[in-house]
């Protein structure tokens, strides 16, 4: 033990460890300690004095950060995705006699295929080495970290391991369970500590003074297209494309002059036409061909990916790539890149910005995002409250930044625009052509009740709390259930130009409308809950009813869903109690997100009581929905009702079901 604390303290003195360093320093008291990291950290400033001091204050929450996830993953550990392994040995590809390099080991993997929680480990996967399958955290003592740093096929791991190993040690190793991606983490702690990294821009936004504008928002010539848009400008240049597009021009007019002539006379040597066609092969067609691969002698022949990759990373003019991803453009890419664009930059620790920041000439940058939808995700209470989880486009707009709002949407009926446009955006957003036309306007099921719009109150729901502690109603289940039942079995399309027949639903006695697999409409409907609990009872309920025929069925959290989009949204907010407390569900940036998702019709199902009772802005919607007539009672459906019924006996099935089983133990049954 003492000789992890003196290492650990060794380490935070030492600049250039890496994540990993830091992590493998630690004991599993350390881990299960929230307290570890308490003394530094500190809330995340809005104006910085110097670059250092700006990426070194993100340090002790990221590290905060990695203990709490990791911290995680210990409680749930009988759970975690197992390998055998079949041989473990220290790598001799490296031959440096550095520490670090005693501790590099290739791990041949057990290719059995009885297990069913067996997992292929991946690079950046931090893994805990054991010698049994581990169930509860005292199965780990003494703790043996590995970091994957690369992968040799399906088998053949090579690892990083937190300590050194006696022989017996090594060959005693059987198991290696999944313990969290260090992946992301170790590319902000790489860019954090990048002392030789560009600062032009980070020093631009430091202070609160600097006007950064924010703004949201045939083979061979199909060959010569993609040379044209994706060879780096550095190996062709504008006279040499105008001579690749001359040559497809006359490829194309050959190939016209043949489509012409190829029904009629054939073409006679000494004819008008053969010498037409002659002219245009030899002259407009072959000698602008010809000048082609002159020019093609400059690009290197490359064979192997990882250089043709370094190759376009090299000269690319425009590359797109994850905030993260952004670090591996450092050590590779030498020419300028003089324009960043961020998109979701809202969503992206402000940490999390300083590799893209770095990037070698960078002069400008455009974050693209939406402050009053979901941040990014902070696992640790306290690094939230200290502001770990802001972005730097949240951060500039804190400190006046100009930012040009992009203010037409493109997506929502107006019906389902009205109410966040209200709420979040102060009636600004306005609604673009597209959506106000009547054609717009879709009904998938007969009744007021599957408008555009609507709150459909189920008063009868009951809250429960299983595993993990993540809420779910079943009663919202069944009558969810219940909707994409009937929306599978026949969709009725709001255009009547494409009927071709009709027949009598029985279940709704309306007019289902038939057609043709062709012009049938494809609708894509998509359920959020804000929790995971939920999430999974829906999708065990209704995961056979998406047909890929009719109907699409996307089943998410509200995070899951940030971006996206569908047909039809139906929103189940699940808690349904007599005192309003309805959790993160009051959110507004996850409330924003959950009710901008769909196109067509926007379902919202709960528990009215508890809803107008929590104070959130749930209760708003609940008392717009009144009054535009979009309140519907679930009961009043007699589908509906009947599959909340069913659910209800089911639970007091369930019930009685448990109190028989205590009375028989209490009995001394069994």
């Amino acid at each position: 033990m003492n000789n992890l604390i003196e290492r650990r303290m060794a380490m935070e003195k030492n600049e250039k460890t890496t994540l990993f360093d830091r992590v493998s320093s630690w004991s599993i008291k350390d881990i299960l300690n929230r307290d570890l990291f308490k003394q530094k950290r500190k809330t995340i400033p809005d104006r910085f004095g110097t670059v250092d001091e700006y990426v070194h204050c993100f340090i002790p929450h990221l590290l905060e950060e990695t203990r709490t996830e990791l911290f995680s993953s210990l409680k749930s550990l009988s759970r975690s995705p197992v390998f055998f392994t079949h041989s473990m040995e220290k790598r001799i590809k490296e031959s440096s006699g550095s520490s670090s390099n005693t501790l590099l080991y290739d791990i041949t993997l057990s290719n059995e295929d009885n297990f069913s929680a067996k997992y292929q480990p991946k690079c950046g996967d931090l893994i805990a080495l054991t010698k049994t399958r581990p169930r509860r955290i005292d199965d780990l003592d003494p703790l043996l970290l590995a970091y994957v740093f690369k992968m040799d096929g399906d088998l053949i791991i090579s690892v990083h391991v937190s300590r050194s190993l006696s022989p017996g040690e090594k060959h005693s190793i059987r198991f290696g369970v999944s313990l969290t991606t260090l992946t992301t983490n170790t590319r902000i702690w790489n860019a954090l500590h990048n002392e030789a990294a560009n600062s032009t821009l980070i020093q631009s936004v430091l202070q609160g003074n600097n006007q950064v504008r924010v703004r949201k928002q045939s083979c061979l010539e199909t060959d010569m297209d993609d040379l044209c848009t994706h060879l780096p400008k550095s190996f062709i240049s504008p006279g040499f494309v105008r001579k690749m597009m001359a040559a497809r021009q006359a490829l194309q007019r050959v190939r016209y002059f043949l489509k012409e002539n190829s029904s009629g006379d054939e073409l006679i040597e000494g004819s008008f036409k053969m010498d037409c066609f002659k002219r245009l092969v030899t002259v407009d067609c072959l000698q602008a061909l010809s000048s082609l691969p002159k020019r093609f002698e400059e690009i290197p022949d490359l064979l192997e990916t990882e250089d043709i990759k370094k190759f376009c990373l090299q000269n690319a003019d425009i590359i797109f790539c994850t905030a993260s991803g952004a670090a591996e453009l450092n050590p590779v890419r030498t020419g300028s890149i003089e324009l960043l664009v961020v998109d979701e930059a809202a969503q992206l620790k402000e940490c999390e910005s300083v590799a893209a920041l770095q990037l070698p000439g960078l002069r400008h940058a455009v974050l693209i995002g939406d402050e009053y939808q979901l941040p990014a995700m902070v696992h640790n209470e306290e690094c939230e409250r200290a502001k770990f989880g802001r972005s730097l486009f949240e951060r500039l707009v804190l400190l006046g930044h100009n930012k040009h709002l992009l203010n037409v949407q493109y997506r929502m009926h107006p019906s389902i625009s009205r109410f966040p446009n209200k709420e979040f955006y102060g009636w600004r957003i306005t609604d673009a052509e597209v959506v106000q036309e009547s054609i717009y306007q879709k009904r998938f099921l007969q009744g007021n009740m599957f408008g555009s719009f609507s709150f459909i109150n189920v008063g009868r729901g009951k809250e429960e709390f299983g595993d993990g502690h993540s809420p779910k109603n079943m009663v919202e289940v069944a009558m969810i259930a219940e909707i994409i039942s009937n929306l599978s079995k026949g969709i009725l399309i709001s255009n009547l130009r494409i009927y071709e027949s009709v027949c009598l639903y029985s279940y709704y006695m309306i007019n289902l409308v038939t057609v043709s697999r062709e012009r049938r409409m494809k609708v894509n409907v998509g359920v959020i809950s804000p929790y995971k609990g939920q999430v999974r009872a829906i999708q065990e309920r209704v995961g056979s009813l998406s047909s890929g025929q009719l109907l699409t069925l996307n089943v998410r959290s509200v995070d899951g869903f940030q971006g996206g989009e569908e047909d039809i949204i139906i929103i189940s907010t699940v808690r349904s109690n007599g005192n309003g407390k309805v959790g993160f569900l009051s959110n507004r940036q996850r409330a924003n997100v959950a009710l901008t998702r769909a196109r067509h019709c926007l379902w919202v199902v709960g528990n009215e009581t508890t809803l107008a009772l929590s104070g959130s802005i749930w209760g708003k919607l609940i008392s717009e929905s009144r009054s535009r007539g979009c309140f519907f009672e679930a009961a009043d459906e007699k589908n509906l009702r009947d599959a909340m019924n069913e659910a209800l006996l089911e639970d007091v099935s369930s019930s009685f079901g448990t109190l028989s089983i205590r009375r028989n133990r209490g009995r001394g049954g069994w």
